[in-house]
């Protein structure tokens, strides 16, 4: 989802910072953009520690001077009996995929509010909205129904100010 995300952004005529936590794969994926013709860079964060995610939004600002655009996409799943689920899991899931859009979110708006200007998109999923079965995920389904409150809420407080929060819930 990350890369059809970046492509389309950059197909549409944005500069693109493609951010993982793996180096290699982002770094791949800004060289399929470079091909194109589309500005693009990789950076490494962890989506979960703060400071990183600073450093991300500190390296887009001063490549382009101003961020626009922010897509929180970062996301694990896991099919687990919720009886057996250990605790470690329960929180790293919480960590990237509902922790980590709020870092993202809360340090993109820091710039956009400033600048009274900008679009936040968190990827959600269909299973934030409703139980799907056979899978056993019930940490997942709450860090995606968690995504989309949160949006709503980021949305209601930063619109007056410029800034435009959305998410989209990919289902399969």
């Amino acid at each position: 989802i990350g890369r059809a995300f970046a492509h389309a952004l950059g197909e549409a005529g944005a500069a693109v910072a493609v951010v993982d936590l793996v180096p290699s794969t982002a770094e791949a994926v800004a060289a399929e953009l470079q091909a194109k013709g589309i500005e693009a860079i990789s950076v490494q964060a962890d989506v979960t520690r703060p400071d990183q995610v600073q450093a991300m939004v500190e390296t887009v600002v001063k490549r382009w001077d101003k961020l626009t655009i922010g897509v929180n996409n970062a996301g694990i799943g896991q099919w687990v009996a919720s009886e057996s689920m250990p605790e470690a899991d329960w929180d790293r899931m919480l960590d990237i995929n509902l922790k980590g859009v709020f870092l993202c979110a809360q340090a993109e708006a820091k710039v956009m509010l400033a600048a009274g200007y900008g679009k936040i998109i968190n990827t959600a999923s269909m299973s934030g909205h409703i139980s799907n079965m056979p899978q056993n995920q019930a940490a997942y389904n709450i860090s995606k129904a968690g995504v989309i409150h949160l949006t709503r809420s980021l949305a209601a407080e930063w619109a007056p100010r410029g800034v435009r929060v959305n998410s989209i819930s990919p289902g399969y």
